[in-house]
């Protein structure tokens, strides 16, 4: 959906219709759309890298409902491509471990992964970076890796041998307590002071910015992008409720977070 949406400039609504079509999204596309999907798998994938027994209550997750033909243009202006991405990482003393949409530097190998293909990039102290890639949907890689499990699970019935018994059990991060850039774009009322309110608020909650992108002609409301600095998840949020409340603020029109593989 989003490989439509930025290489045919392709909306959400028709992009997503194209991809029912096709068999690529499911006639209920809301396990796919909404990252339920990503999150299973980062769940699995999580629980055998770090060895780790996790609570998936505790992983935050979302999908791309929220993301426009107009971010995405705007993430390309700034060197960007939005994916939905399902990251783990281990900090030592807990898991990060999250699936939610992201900028990417265009130039990142993940960037570069569209239409039915998964990516997936693993990085070691020793061996760097790993990436692998291969066919996320349709009947046939779907159905083949279902028999390769149950394959699996028949050859080695009889050594009733479970290795997440003993995986010892790790701390989620709190999602509040996680650090990000972020991608902002909020509509305003077109006059003086705007900016310096806005920023204000944004300052009181420490979140800095890096750019601010305005276009268009001069009216009645404009966007106004925002890029920030890395800055923590609970202090965006609450800057975004703040703002969201103020009289020369029409909506919050995009929160996404950036990040820098």
């Amino acid at each position: 959906i989003l490989t439509k949406m930025s290489e045919e400039g392709k909306d959400y609504k028709e992009a997503l219709r194209e991809a029912k079509e096709k068999g690529c999204a499911e006639a209920d596309p809301s396990k796919d759309i909404d990252g339920f999907d990503s999150f299973n798998k980062i769940f699995i994938l999580s629980a055998i890298a770090f060895r780790a027994k996790i609570n998936p209550d505790n992983i935050y997750y979302e999908g791309i409902r929220n993301v426009t033909k107009l971010d995405i243009e705007y993430a390309r202006e700034l060197g960007y491509t939005v994916k939905l991405l399902a990251l783990a990482r281990n900090t030592g003393m807990d898991l990060d471990i999250r699936v939610h949409p992201a900028l990417i530097p265009q130039k990142h190998t993940l960037a570069n992964i569209g239409g039915v293909y998964n990516g997936i990039l693993v990085q070691g102290g020793d061996f760097g970076d790993l990436t692998f890639s291969g066919l996320g949907a349709g009947a046939l890689p779907a159905g083949s890796m279902i028999v390769s499990d149950i394959v699996e699970i028949i050859k080695n019935y009889d050594n009733h041998h479970n290795q997440y018994n003993y995986f010892e059990k790790k701390k989620i991060r709190d999602f509040s307590k996680t650090h990000s850039p972020y991608y902002l774009r909020i509509r305003v009322k077109d006059r003086p002071g705007v900016l310096a309110e806005i920023a204000g608020v944004f300052a009181r909650k420490k979140v800095s910015f890096l750019s601010v992108i305005q276009k268009g002609e001069a009216g009645e409301v404009v966007d106004i992008v925002f890029l920030t600095h890395q800055a923590k998840e609970g202090n965006v949020q609450e800057a975004l409720k703040e703002v969201a409340s103020l009289e020369c603020v029409e909506k919050i029109c995009s929160a996404i977070r950036v990040v820098e593989i």
